[in-house]
């Protein structure tokens, strides 16, 4: 991203990083609906999962061992402290997919101030299934009186996903053609639980935080989304035009 290095500049780029969201976003969402079948549970995990019809897919008891030790090493600690032995079959997983904004807290620093901002990445989301939002987990641990159980299958849900994208390397290479690489990294909130995410090709970043405090104080409001950098967008490529082009430029 260019230096900014004033609030009107700070504007004209949020404004324009706001419309390119909406048209990114509404792309990614298209081509989610198009491959959500390629997320079903029991693609992977065959009959460990509870559902309708025969599936028996190679490696499934394989995949659900992998699950169950994740499982028993992440879901046993804090902030779920759950039971370490799962029965199965698992119960049914709902098959459908949720985007949610990618957000993190910045300790934003000048004059020596420290201003704790929650920012929001306007080009990267939680990919979740449908009803498991990082919202409504954040409020299943926040509930004192939370069933064990409901907790369980939000910590289900989030490692079956990341399982599933590990054992099914096309549907990365999919996205990544597409301009949405998808990956896994964590959110403080949720310990050491893999979340799964896609973002854009096109990247963003903060501004000076000098700026970014202006902007808070301005808004009233302790937040802040990142703003696109526009020289990534002439930098889009297409992943088999060029591994053609060096097949090409091997051969001579």
């Amino acid at each position: 991203m260019a230096e900014i290095t004033s609030t009107k500049e700070l504007l004209v780029l949020r404004k324009l990083t706001r419309a390119i969201g909406d048209i990114i976003s509404s792309e990614l969402k298209e081509y989610l609906a198009t491959l959500t079948p390629l997320f079903n549970q029991r693609s992977v995990f065959g009959e460990n999962i509870e559902g309708s019809g025969k599936e028996t897919p190679k490696g499934a008891d394989q995949a659900f061992a992998e699950l169950k030790t994740l499982y028993q090493n992440i879901a046993t600690k804090p902030p779920f402290t759950l039971p370490r032995d799962l029965r199965t079959p698992l119960m049914r997983m709902t098959p459908t997919l949720e985007l949610s904004s990618w957000e993190y807290d910045y300790a934003c620093k000048t004059d020596g101030e420290t201003k704790s901002i929650a920012v929001t990445c306007p080009f990267k989301w939680v990919l979740t299934y449908a009803s498991y939002t990082p919202q409504r987990f954040k409020e299943q641990l926040a509930d004192r009186n939370r069933d064990e159980a409901s907790l369980q299958q939000f910590v289900l849900h989030y490692l079956a996903l990341h399982v599933l994208v590990t054992r099914k390397p096309g549907i990365s290479r999919v996205l990544e053609t597409l301009h949405f690489p998808i990956g896994s990294g964590r959110l403080t909130a949720f310990g050491a639980l893999p979340m799964t995410y896609i973002q854009s090709a096109i990247s963003t970043s903060l501004p000076p935080d000098q700026l970014v405090i202006e902007s808070t104080e301005l808004s009233g409001k302790d937040a802040f989304e990142e703003l696109v950098a526009v020289g990534d967008i002439e930098k889009l490529k297409d992943p088999l035009k060029e591994r053609l082009l060096d097949l090409v430029a091997s051969q001579g």
